[in-house]
């Protein structure tokens, strides 16, 4: 799992705000590298919090998507 933050985007033809990521990694039982990817906004009233990204990431399961 790694977190990355950007800042200072602001200029023409850019994001207004800063950014925050989490994305997460792992191989699946087929040997498959899989990812999750959380993209969100930082220094904003509405962030998501660290805490509830993290409480999101906690509910990757792997399903059988085989019909």
């Amino acid at each position: 799992m790694a977190t990355a933050t950007s800042t200072g985007v602001d200029g023409p033809g850019r994001c207004a705000y800063d950014g925050e990521a989490t994305a997460f990694a792992f191989d699946s039982p087929a040997g498959e590298t899989l990812s999750w990817t959380f993209v969100g906004i930082r220094g904003v009233d509405d962030q998501v919090p660290e805490p509830t990204v993290r409480k999101i990431l906690g509910t990757v399961r792997l399903v059988d998507s085989t019909p």
